[in-house]
């Protein structure tokens, strides 16, 4: 009897923890956990894709490899900030239940995404042959050839996914942030599987693994916007009748600031593997991507947690419900805490973990992996900041500080990175991480009183 009284109320405050609160927040935390599944097998496949792409080319190679999936993710942000304006100009509308204009809404960005993006794919395709892109790489000159052709590749599948991606801010917009999420995992999934066939069949080739992790995501991702605009997104299906022009401003205005975020995110942060590779070697670089992708895990944890809460925010300002953004603010905070607990036991087991994952294939130093955590642990606490600004609406300040973040980052980066090599551009990115937390923290307590 007392065992059953006691699972009763065991279970009865798990469902208040994951399903109690109001409308809002039960929809906030349906998403988290719909995100833990899914970018729980997210994580095991990447996880899995470090030995098998180790395995598949050298550790030169590998280095390279690493650099051009970089370059991918610098390409991914170029969409001008238009689908997180539409996200925050979507969520509004769906507020307010007028879907006419969501679909106006997402009709237009989806061509203006075609007609930036198009146009950019064929420049891009006839410009890349003319880079040095060894030199600029700091590779070997006998790649010379493949890494053209390999460039070509990438750039043509990220105008593509730049277009269809569109369908992600519009599942977010929804407060469906799980389902924004369920492409990329189900297209790494079947990349992993084509990559382990080729370990099996084929020999090294750079191109081959540039096709399995590039174009089967893409593959997905069109799929899956046939599927759900023909489903539970057909209330706002892009059509061309529904065009307007006169939306590009409301979507733009906004759009623009957060093309600038997503401008000094490229060029700060998402520019370290390249940097590692200019001052130092591609080997570097595969010592930190390494530890940047194990310890990264925490990050990406506390992501799925704060990622519904970008459409509730916008959701909660526009109801002018600061009491709800408040309370939810001080719980995220105990939450980063909880993580960053989380990042130091990830350090203090990092050679067992290593061991087991990579064994003796590359050697981590232990003050790279500490590095890379005081770096993550302050990014952490930033992005709880921007996601909620976002969420808001307030990116003016993000701007500003993320303008003095570029001009900061790239001396300092050039100079620490000449003087302590690798280690000295994740001590540049820490330093001007700590700015930006200091100018983000004081403007949300600003917002929220």
């Amino acid at each position: 009897m007392i065992y059953n009284r006691q699972s009763y109320y065991i279970l009865r405050k798990l469902k208040t923890l994951f399903l109690g609160g109001d409308k809002r927040t039960k929809t906030a935390k349906k998403n988290i956990l719909g995100s833990f599944l899914i970018k729980g097998i997210s994580i095991l496949v990447q996880l899995l894709l470090v030995p098998l792409t180790l395995n598949y080319l050298s550790d030169e190679l590998y280095g390279v490899w690493i650099t051009l999936s970089s370059i991918i993710i610098w390409m991914s942000f170029f969409d001008v900030g238009l689908t997180l304006g539409l996200k925050n100009k979507l969520a509004e509308a769906l507020a307010q239940k007028d879907y006419d204009l969501g679909k106006k809404l997402v009709s237009t960005t989806y061509i203006a995404l075609i007609f930036i993006f198009i146009p950019l794919g064929i420049i891009g395709e006839i410009a890349i042959p003319c880079i040095q892109w060894c030199s600029l790489l700091n590779i070997p000159s006998h790649y010379s050839s493949e890494i053209k052709n390999v460039i070509q590749v990438i750039f043509a599948c990220v105008c593509l996914q730049m277009i269809f991606n569109a369908v992600t801010s519009v599942l977010a917009a929804y407060q469906k942030v799980a389902l924004s999420s369920i492409f990329h995992p189900i297209g790494n999934l079947i990349s992993l599987i084509i990559i382990f066939i080729l370990t099996k069949t084929t020999q090294p080739s750079l191109m081959k693994l540039v096709l399995s992790v590039s174009y089967i995501p893409l593959i997905v991702l069109i799929i899956g916007n046939i599927a759900y605009f023909r489903g539970p997104l057909k209330a706002v299906c892009p059509s061309i009748g529904y065009i307007r022009l006169d939306l590009m401003k409301s979507i733009f205005s906004l759009g623009i600031g957060f093309f600038f975020l997503s401008l000094q995110y490229i060029l700060i942060f998402q520019s370290t593997n390249f940097l590692i590779s200019y001052v130092s070697s591609p080997i570097f670089v595969t010592q930190y991507s390494i530890a940047y992708r194990y310890l990264s895990v925490t990050l990406m944890v506390f992501g799925l947690v704060l990622n519904p809460f970008w459409p509730a925010f916008t959701d909660a300002y526009v109801k002018k419900d600061f009491t709800w953004m408040r309370r939810v603010y001080r719980r995220l905070i105990s939450i980063y805490f909880i993580a960053v607990i989380g990042l130091v036991c990830m350090v203090l087991f990092s050679p067992w973990i290593y061991g087991l994952w990579i064994g003796n294939q590359v050697e981590i130093p232990i003050i790279m992996t500490i590095s890379v955590a005081i770096f993550l642990a302050i990014n952490s606490w930033n992005s709880l900041q921007s996601n909620l600004l976002n969420g808001i609406g307030a990116i003016r300040v993000q701007v500003i500080v993320s303008a003095i973040g570029l001009i900061i980052f790239i001396p300092l980066s050039l100079y620490l990175g000449q003087s302590y090599g690798a280690i000295g551009i994740v001590h540049a990115i820490t330093i001007v991480s700590v700015v930006y937390a200091y100018f983000y923290t004081r403007q949300m307590k600003k917002l929220l009183g």
